[in-house]
């Protein structure tokens, strides 16, 4: 697993490195939406800090779901709103457990998005996609109706979408489903994912997804 090198990868999108895991920024009109958070809070710090953007200046933050790599540095944010799905709070209740060695918590306030619900944060459309498998409501984000933001709901191997490592996920074939779903969207002009880098084609990565491994 890499993660995107700290940088602007696409006018206005900003890759935030966490050494195996990023996050991603895209600068609004006058403020930044992240998705998620980072897993460590000083290197989180330092990055933005390369790109010149304060952590006050994010206004949301769109969680693709709460393990601790996603949200550890999520106290940083203190103007952001935070958003996740709404099956994922079961995680955070702990109604349902992540795994004996897991504990998905968050210590902030949040709202929750059904399937399909968006938000407007400053003249930037954020669609809420809910793809269950790596966690129970792991969810991408749709910006503007063409890009997407996956955290952890597939990884990419030679610019090709596969399912994120088995060990990891709630249920494989749920999230092998969730693929199945995603690889649907049109009009998607770049991907950008949390452990494996970005692809700016989205139909190679999904041509030809028969949910093999």
């Amino acid at each position: 697993m890499k993660a995107t090198k700290t940088g602007e990868v696409l006018p206005n999108i900003y890759a935030v490195s966490n050494l195996q895991v990023g996050f991603y920024v895209v600068k609004a009109n006058q403020t930044y939406i992240a998705f998620d958070a980072g897993g460590n809070r000083n290197m989180s710090v330092n990055e933005l800090c390369r790109l010149s953007i304060k952590p006050e200046e994010i206004a949301a933050v769109f969680l693709t779901h709460t393990d601790s790599d996603h949200v550890a540095a999520l106290g940083l944010f203190t103007h952001a709103k935070v958003y996740l799905s709404k099956p994922e709070e079961q995680l955070i209740s702990g109604s349902v457990k992540r795994a004996s060695f897991m504990d998905n918590k968050l210590h902030c306030p949040y709202e929750t998005l059904d399937d399909g619900e968006t938000v407007d944060i400053d003249g930037i459309s954020v669609k809420c996609m809910i793809t269950p498998g790596h966690t129970i409501g792991s969810a991408c984000y749709i910006v503007d109706d063409k890009y997407l933001f996956s955290g952890d709901n597939f990884s990419l191997k030679n610019g090709k979408a596969a399912p994120f490592l088995r060990i990891f996920s709630m249920d494989g074939e749920e999230q092998k489903k969730s693929i199945g779903k995603i690889s649907k969207l049109q009009n998607i002009e770049a991907i950008f994912t949390a452990h494996h880098g970005y692809s700016l084609s989205f139909t190679k990565a999904f041509e030809g997804w028969q949910g093999d491994v």
